[in-house]
């Protein structure tokens, strides 16, 4: 059950960054695209910077996950070398606990959030003004994910042999 749960976190994580590779290309394309619409043909833009806002962060969010499985998140490695390996084992275990925590903590208060955008139907206030639930749900899955991910970490320092 356990190595189901991992390849299935596994297979999202990669998931995760084949999206937050995508929307950084589309960023870049829509940036392209606002530089052309202003610089030739002397056009207000009206949507590509918002939309290019959400991407970033929808980016930022979902593409965590993928960082936290390929273990690029930033961390003090320094400390490791004044530690035995079963202090580090235990430093990483604690670590990925609290972090566990507060992603559960942005899950709820980013389910609020969301909850609250959509149910009273807010929107960004501008020309385009398209929902803010939208933008917003993107902290709610990518908290989601990440809560995922610290979970299949944590299972996996729990069964680390080499320590």
């Amino acid at each position: 059950m356990l190595k189901k749960y991992l390849k299935f976190c596994d297979y999202m994580s990669k998931g995760c960054g084949t999206f937050a590779v995508a929307a950084l290309l589309s960023s870049i394309l829509i940036i392209v695209e606002l530089v052309c619409e202003r610089y030739f043909f002397q056009r207000a833009i009206t949507w590509q910077t918002e939309l290019v806002t959400m991407l970033l962060v929808a980016s930022t969010f979902i593409g965590s996950a993928y960082v936290l499985s390929e273990k690029a998140h930033v961390s003090m490695e320094w400390v490791y070398d004044f530690l035995s390996k079963k202090n580090i084992l235990r430093l990483k275990i604690i670590t990925s606990f609290i972090s566990l925590i507060f992603f559960l903590f942005l899950f709820y208060f980013t389910f609020l959030m969301v909850e609250e955008a959509f149910s009273k139907n807010y929107t960004t206030g501008t020309v385009w003004s398209p929902p803010l639930w939208i933008p917003y749900s993107s902290m709610l899955i990518g908290a989601a994910l990440m809560i995922f991910q610290y979970v299949a970490e944590i299972i996996k320092l729990f069964d680390d042999k080499d320590y």
